[in-house]
């Protein structure tokens, strides 16, 4: 009984897909693996480009007493061909994102944690045929640090629903076939809701809608803001050991 409280009273951090449970008197160590169904928008000046991509995504966790360390990494599974305008001078791009997560935190009581760390993520925006320019590519890269918090609660025997909130200050690097390499800052929200519950003594599964959103401006040669908002649909399992 107590271990099976320590898995369902975990607390789920979605900031940036990190998975925080609560406090524990033994080292437990949780690989977790997820699927997404990521719906973007990336926009800059009077162009972007928005769609949807399927990414998978693998973790890992480790807790000891009210602390906990987590590493969460996520790509697409494929480059997703979408239409755009006014990006690449072309009609059709392949869109990836890609990113890597780092967490320290602190399980504060039952019901409250914080936490804080860092996080790299990139956009590639690629031209498609007919575009005289295929193969060309906008790059937009972010990394830096975040702070957040997040609670939740038990539902019976159920299993446990969370929610988190957090907010990063970024580094930024854009390049394309033009201005080559800028440099820029962002600052980003990211929010999460996420159900957690047991499918045998050890194994778990969750479900989780987060939504991210980065801006990024000042960069030093081009005038333009740039921003990106990222909607995802997450199915994972975990293991505990």
């Amino acid at each position: 009984m107590k271990l099976r409280n320590y898995l369902l009273h975990g607390l789920l951090l979605l900031s940036f897909g990190l998975d925080v449970p609560l406090w524990a008197d033994e080292v437990f160590i949780i690989p977790n693996a997820f699927i997404s169904q990521r719906n973007f928008q990336y926009s800059v000046g009077n162009g972007g480009v928005s769609g949807s991509t399927q990414s998978l995504g693998v973790g890992l966790t480790g807790t000891y007493q009210r602390f906990y360390l987590d590493i969460v990494a996520e790509k697409n599974l494929k480059p997703s061909q979408e239409s755009t305008t006014n990006l690449l001078f072309t009609d059709m791009v392949d869109f990836e994102r890609e990113d890597l997560s780092a967490s320290f935190g602190y399980s504060i009581n039952e019901s409250l944690s914080a936490f804080t760390g860092y996080k790299y993520g990139r956009t590639t925006i690629a031209a498609r045929y007919p575009s005289p320019f295929v193969g060309e590519k906008i790059s937009l890269q972010g990394q830096g640090a975040f702070i957040g918090a997040g609670g939740g609660w038990q539902v019976r025997d159920w299993g446990f629903l969370s929610f988190s909130a957090a907010y990063a200050r970024l580094s930024a690097d854009y390049n394309d076939l033009v201005v080559h390499r800028s440099h820029g800052n962002a600052t980003g929200t990211s929010l999460g809701l996420k159900w957690k519950a047991q499918l045998t003594k050890q194994w778990y599964y969750d479900l989780a809608v987060l939504r991210h959103d980065y801006y990024y401006q000042h960069f030093s040669r081009i005038d333009t803001n740039i921003s990106e908002q990222i909607l995802s649909f997450r199915l994972g399992v975990g293991y505990r050991f």
